[in-house]
């Protein structure tokens, strides 16, 4: 996933021109996607389902594109060695989005032509799709919706034929000459996901297919046509296509937020039918504004008139999508919602199919409360947040995310010259800009964020960047000292947040040696973090200005990681972290590394300092009783003091910040609790005290 990058949003009719290595990688975000051999939808298809993959050269068997000359020699063929084989490139087409809803998809097979004889009809995937033994006959096929793979052998083996929603009367329609199947696999759309919450925009084109007038919108509107407005800057007569950019919205059908709703996801939408509406109009749109993570709903099924008072009241509690609540007990008939956490989209049919209602946190206590006639509920799924790719960084050509951009995932130590950079996107972790290869020359470190040009990432107009390194994820709570003498003597400054201007703030920024207790810190020339600029693991540095060339320090920052969930691996044993049977009623969780674990229990995350489990938020890691050689180490309440904070790196010890020397270990031996975590002493020959972070 490095290199040049093309995003797609829609259909592309012609995509012979782009530049493209022999074997290229995909990310399909959304939707189900084809390729093909040729321009205008023609020729060969190849399928993409939602996730990564590489591909190489799918449209051309390896012997074609090589140059050879063949020559006859006595019943022999040999290559001309003067003659050179050019690199191959992969070509595409054409692509276009076939799978857009969260329709079910359906395919319904004929042994006979034009749909005639009994049918077969699948909704789903078949990995043996053969009846007593036998594949299934299928002189005709009709596709009802959906993008589909059909294999003529069981278990998806062979080449599969591509079939999009339409009818097939003969086998030669769909590309084979013995109509049989034995084994069929949908393309779907997974649930609803966006990419930039952050930065909600979308363009309304008042016709179809993107023409005519245009407006962007980065708020939420009333109502698109009114001409008081405060945000209407050009009239619109109606709404013919849009474009979502970013975030994820809510269009409906009237003004004032009202009427039929239609869930607005980043893409671009030709025309009405596309977004799912009723008809053609759309008159408002709001964004959807949610922490997506951890969703969960809790529906209140409306009760039978001729049910007793009194009775306990059936509710489903959810937190992943359901294509049908029947299945699980509940009614159709939903007296309240209550959302938790999260987004949610809620359907008046099963399998994400009907009238949809949005719902954000919070209580709605009828149906007219998520704008519905009546209180049927048959489905309904959470909006995710996409988190693919975890930590990289985009250059741009371009100031404002323009021209050519590359992508990097990890560290590189010699970017081409030619290519220069003008703006970037980061996300997941830091990184260091390098004005020279290898990692040298003057610095400038970005953290997650959106760059627009050179100057918002503090680099001066005429910067090159020529290496790029990424700030390692470590877990600590940063602190720095800073000394007025060299060798850490004389005036001591410690310091555990940024610092715009250490002469403001009322220090002597006239400093002579550093040391960085934890975390990762970097220093400035200047106030307001400008000027040259050093990142600093921990370390001791007796003599700042021969380190440096600098006699002050004029502001400074911590890298602070955002929240990663992860789990914790036990290098001698392999076993993870986990919280074992949760945590009781006196407010505390036993914490093993052993061999057996519910997925949820070694679900860790670190915030301020502590160790904390996901199935208990409010408790973390911290020693029970006094702290000595082999106390076990439990969850518990926040309230216990003193509190435990730890620091951690990806590899490596889990070290305890309160206790200095103290690190996390399993106790080991062939007791009944040999599993459990405690706190020894750093000890080189216990290899017990090595953990592995693994990030979610």
């Amino acid at each position: 996933m490095c290199g040049e990058r093309w995003e797609v949003r829609g259909d592309v009719l012609d995509a012979t021109s782009w530049e493209l290595q022999e074997t290229i990688s995909i990310r399909v975000v959304r939707g189900g996607w084809v390729l093909y051999e040729k321009p205008n939808f023609k020729g060969e298809k190849i399928a993409l389902d939602e996730g990564d993959m590489e591909l190489t050269c799918p449209f051309n068997p390896p012997e074609e594109n090589r140059v050879k000359k063949v020559k006859e020699n006595g019943g022999e063929t040999q290559d001309d060695p003067m003659e050179s084989t050019p690199a191959r490139r992969f070509i595409i087409g054409s692509m276009r989005r076939a799978v857009r809803d969260y329709s079910v998809p359906e395919i319904s097979l004929f042994p006979e032509e034009n749909g005639e004889g009994k049918k077969v009809v699948f909704r789903d995937t078949s990995e043996d799709a053969r009846i007593f033994g036998f594949p299934i006959k299928a002189t005709s096929i009709i596709v009802n919706a959906g993008l589909w793979l059909v294999f003529a052998e069981p278990f998806f083996q062979g080449n599969p034929r591509i079939l999009e929603v339409g009818g097939y009367p003969t086998p030669a329609a769909w590309g084979v000459e013995k109509p049989y199947v034995g084994s069929v696999h949908p393309l779907k759309v997974g649930e609803p996901r966006v990419e930039n919450p952050t930065e909600p925009q979308m363009i309304i084109y008042d016709k179809p297919y993107f023409s005519g007038r245009s407006r962007v919108i980065t708020t939420n509107m009333r109502d698109f046509l009114t001409r008081t407005d405060s945000q209407q800057s050009v009239f619109m007569g109606s709404v013919g296509s849009l474009k979502v950019q970013g975030g994820i919205w809510v269009g409906f059908q009237k003004e004032g937020f009202r009427g039929h709703q239609y869930l607005l996801e980043e893409g671009e939408y030709q025309d009405w039918r596309v977004w799912g509406g009723c008809d053609s109009e759309l008159r408002s749109a709001r964004i959807i504004r949610a922490d997506l993570a951890d969703p969960m709903v809790v529906l209140h099924e409306q009760p039978e008139e001729e049910e007793e008072e009194g009775m306990l009241e059936n509710t489903l509690e959810a937190v992943e999508a359901i294509p049908d609540v029947e299945l699980l007990g509940f009614k159709t008939s939903t007296r309240s919602i209550h959302i938790l956490s999260g987004a949610w989209i809620a359907y008046s049919h099963v399998d994400f199919s009907g009238s949809q209602y949005i719902l954000e946190k919070g209580f709605y206590s009828s149906c007219a409360d998520w704008g519905a006639e009546d209180s049927r509920i048959c489905s309904i799924q959470p909006i995710l947040l996409i988190a693919f790719l975890f930590c990289q960084i985009i250059l741009y050509s371009e100031p404002d995310f323009k021209g050519e951009c590359r992508t990097f995932d990890h560290s590189y130590e010699a970017l081409a010259k030619n290519f220069l950079t003008k703006s970037c996107r980061v996300s997941g972790a830091s990184w260091g800009l390098y004005e020279e290869p290898d990692f040298s020359g003057d610095l400038y470190v970005v953290s997650e964020g959106d760059y627009p040009n050179l100057p918002s990432m503090g680099c001066p107009p005429n910067f090159r960047l020529r290496s790029i390194k990424m700030v390692p994820l470590a877990f600590s709570v940063p602190s720095i000292s800073l000394f007025g003498l060299e060798c850490h003597e004389g005036r001591e400054i410690t310091l555990d947040s940024e610092i715009f201007s250490l002469v403001q703030e009322g220090f002597n920024n006239h400093i002579l040696s550093v040391r960085v207790n934890s975390g990762c810190w970097v220093m400035c020339e200047h106030t307001g973090y400008r000027g040259r600029q050093f990142l600093l693991d921990q370390i001791e540095i007796t003599n700042w200005p021969k380190f440096s060339s600098l006699h002050t320090i004029g502001s400074m920052f911590p890298i602070r990681q955002k929240r990663h969930f992860f789990r914790v691996k036990n290098v001698e044993s392999g076993h993870f972290l986990s919280l074992q049977d949760g945590a009781n009623e006196m407010k505390s969780g036993r914490v093993v590394a052993a061999p057996e674990a519910e997925p949820q229990s070694v679900i860790w995350f670190y915030q301020d300092g502590l160790i904390k489990n996901k199935l208990a938020p409010a408790m973390s890691l911290q020693v029970m009783g006094n702290v000595e050689p082999a106390a076990k180490v439990v969850l518990w309440s926040e309230t216990r003091q003193p509190i435990q904070t730890w620091a951690a790196k990806m590899k490596g010890l889990i070290s305890s910040l309160t206790f200095p020397g103290m690190v996390l270990d399993v106790k080991g031996g062939k007791s009944y609790d040999h599993d459990h975590a405690v706190m020894m002493p750093e000890n080189d020959e216990r290899p017990s005290q090595q953990w592995e972070i693994e990030l979610l």
